[in-house]
């Protein structure tokens, strides 16, 4: 009877998914390029203000989106059932201010309709807040390139530096897009820091200069969300506190050239951790003990690298960090009352990518993080290595893009399994389709997200003013 009942609701929840997909299609008629992320987007058109100094681009996004599987009872929604009706409205401004100054500005706008079709799922006052309407800055900076080899950068900005897709050992500078997990590439969850950037070309190398402030921490899921990371202290009624790290500017350094087959990093930096540890436990004998988390101050050096040659691409990472705070085990979180130990570690990549094939990019890349001064009260083993596979294929004159990505965890934390469909329909209409599949182990603390799978119907328009 329950079983049955649970068939219906989630044929229900289905029909209902492709019910909104097939109105969207009826309204709009035309469109273009990008399954789920930010892209650079060429439509040409005439125009006839083509001489003029600005030029605006932007896309309107229709995101719908089933819960495939039951969560659990410590989150807000426990049944399978649309997670997601998203509308979002991206808008970028490229200008040219005099004195070769270039300026951007860019934002993107959210609504959510899941809170009110799902009228009886209890949704958490933080979910409702953050996801049904919320409003987002990404780019704004000023920019110029100078005659005598100096480049200047200054605002809201993303600096991607480094060659891994899984591992930030020299990518250091910008947070993190976290409100799921596995659901994007590195490369699309990249958030926008305030920054300061001071370039230098002089023969073959490039000297960069960065200062942050107040650059933040990673967005991460709202108490009671599916992918909520602290819902298993929540579900202990501890009481959870958030401070500011003392120190808001962070400093990076990279010194880079182009080789005759490939290219050379070298990386410094001084700067908070972006994701949160545990800074000290208080009122530890009362009912509700507080958990005070905050971001530790880090350093890091590092070189990252690539080599091509021919159909293959290798690519690697060598980095120490210093500092970093490590998730202790089950047993030791109340022993750490003065916060979480902070660990040197040995972090490496080795990558290779491969475009033999017609129409088809392999690439695998294998990540590992050596713990110094390792002991038992740490979650992760002494030594923690992960594994990541994408499968790019294209047809149709690149009108339809295949993607599927598996990813092994660290500590042997888990597995995520992601295949996206994308069809350019015309030159402005995009239709996309992405399926994730999410497993644990029970011991892992990836455990509580194993039931996240979903399946997502993607519709976007671009447009050019």
């Amino acid at each position: 009877m329950v079983q049955s009942e649970a068939m219906r609701i989630s044929t229900r929840s289905i029909s209902l998914l492709l019910v909104i997909v097939i109105a969207s299609l009826s309204q709009i008629s035309n469109a273009q390029n990008d399954f789920f992320n930010s892209i650079d987007v060429d439509i040409r058109r005439e125009d006839s203000r083509s001489g003029a100094n600005y030029s605006v681009i932007g896309w309107i996004t229709q995101k719908i989106s089933q819960g495939i599987e039951r969560p659990g009872p410590q989150f807000s929604r426990r049944e399978r059932e649309l997670n997601k009706i998203e509308t979002s409205l991206f808008g970028q401004i490229d200008s040219g201010l005099g004195e070769n100054f270039n300026f951007r500005v860019s934002g993107k706008a959210y609504h959510d309709e899941i809170y009110r079709i799902n009228d009886d799922t209890n949704y958490s006052a933080d979910e409702r807040n953050k996801f049904r309407n919320r409003i987002e800055l990404k780019d704004f900076y000023i920019e110029r390139q100078f005659t005598n080899g100096f480049y200047f950068k200054a605002g809201n900005q993303i600096l991607a530096w480094g060659m891994a897709e899984y591992s930030r050992v020299t990518d250091l500078i910008n947070t993190e897009d976290q409100y799921t997990f596995g659901q994007q590439d590195l490369e699309d969850i990249r958030l926008q820091v305030p920054a300061v950037l001071l370039s230098y070309s002089s023969a073959d190398w490039t000297f960069d200069g960065v200062i942050t402030h107040r650059a933040g921490r990673n967005d991460t899921a709202p108490a009671g969300d599916e992918f909520d990371q602290l819902i298993g202290l929540r579900q202990s009624g501890l009481s959870l506190e958030r401070a500011d790290p003392e120190d808001e500017q962070e400093y990076f350094f990279r010194a880079s050239t182009h080789l005759s087959q490939g290219d050379l990093q070298l990386v410094a930096g001084e700067f908070n951790d972006n994701a949160l540890s545990l800074e000290q436990v208080a009122a530890i004998r009362s009912i509700a003990p507080r958990f005070q988390y905050g971001q530790n101050r880090m350093r890091a050096i590092g070189v990252a690298a690539n080599w091509a040659d021919g159909l293959w691409l290798v690519f690697g990472e060598l980095g120490m960090h210093f500092d970093k705070a490590v998730i202790p085990s089950a047993d030791s979180v109340f022993r750490q009352v003065g916060g979480w130990d902070e660990k040197d570690q040995v972090l490496s990549v080795l990558g290779i990518e491969y475009n033999g094939f017609r129409n088809l990019l392999l690439s695998f890349e294998i990540d590992r993080t050596r713990t110094k001064n390792h002991d038992d009260f740490m979650y992760a083993d002494k030594n923690q290595t992960s594994f990541g596979s994408r499968i790019y294929w294209t047809a149709l004159n690149e009108k339809l893009q295949v993607l599927a990505v598996r990813n092994e965890l660290a500590n042997r934390s888990g597995q995520v399994s992601r295949v996206s469909v994308d069809y350019s329909w015309s030159d402005n209409l995009e239709l996309g389709l992405l399926w994730v599949d999410y497993g644990s182990r029970e011991q892992s603390n990836f455990y509580d997200f194993r039931n996240n799978d979903v399946l997502q119907l993607h519709l976007r328009y671009n447009f050019q003013i």
